[in-house]
């Protein structure tokens, strides 16, 4: 069903922003609502181009975060999310097709069902997760990740001891958060640009990234 957004149930999607606003005020400074706010608006942007149902996109994006990593220990953080969205969509009252549909969405969406081996399947998952991901990037991107690894107890800075070009492709991509923001972008941020499905995305990733290679090549600069 391609649901165009004069047919989107208005009503409901205020109530799931409502939820989600209150729900994440003690997120990590990283996740809270501005994050899941951006990332609906670069789903919406994206989906401007593609042929999906921009309900299930947009709930699913404000949704995707709903539990924190903290929250989640005992099983992936996708997972739980997609868990919860399910039983605040029940109260709401949406259906049960576009619940499942939503679960799904996060589900595949995920950068850690990504390095899981998951793909996603839908358009709507493929919006959503080049969304999620060109969020992680440029400029809102380099400073989400120095507040993530100060959340999670990071020790230093970090220095850039690779090319940020080229990065290494030894490092292996993080369970949480590696020791320092600065490698962060080597095990992960350097690498989404690859990482884009949709044509919107892939357009949108390359500013992003060149944006964050200046920027460590810079803060390299300001360490010597």
């Amino acid at each position: 069903m391609n649901r165009k957004e004069n047919k989107m149930r208005k009503d409901y999607l205020k109530k799931v922003i409502e939820y989600v606003r209150k729900e994440v005020k003690n997120s990590d400074l990283a996740h809270r609502f501005d994050h899941v706010e951006c990332v609906a608006k670069i789903a919406k942007k994206i989906s401007k181009r593609e042929k999906v149902d921009l309900e299930v996109v947009l709930v699913s994006a404000y949704l995707h975060d709903i539990v924190s990593r903290k929250e989640s220990r005992s099983k992936p953080h996708y997972v739980a999310s997609a868990e919860k969205a399910k039983r605040i969509l029940r109260k709401i009252g949406y259906d049960k097709d576009f619940i499942e549909r939503v679960y799904d969405v996060i589900v595949e969406a995920s950068y850690e069902s990504w390095i899981s081996g998951i793909r996603p399947k839908s358009k709507e998952a493929k919006v959503l997760h080049d969304a999620d991901l060109l969020e992680a990037m440029g400029a809102r991107g380099i400073a989400r990740a120095f507040a993530y690894a100060g959340a999670y107890g990071s020790k230093e800075l970090g220095k850039v001891n690779f090319n940020p070009e080229s990065p290494p492709k030894n490092i292996a991509h993080e369970s949480l958060v590696d020791p320092s923001p600065i490698s962060h972008f080597a095990s992960k941020l350097l690498r989404l640009r690859s990482m884009m499905l949709t044509r919107s995305g892939k357009k949108m990733a390359k500013e992003k990234h060149e944006f964050m290679v200046k920027f460590l090549k810079q803060y390299k600069k300001e360490m010597m």
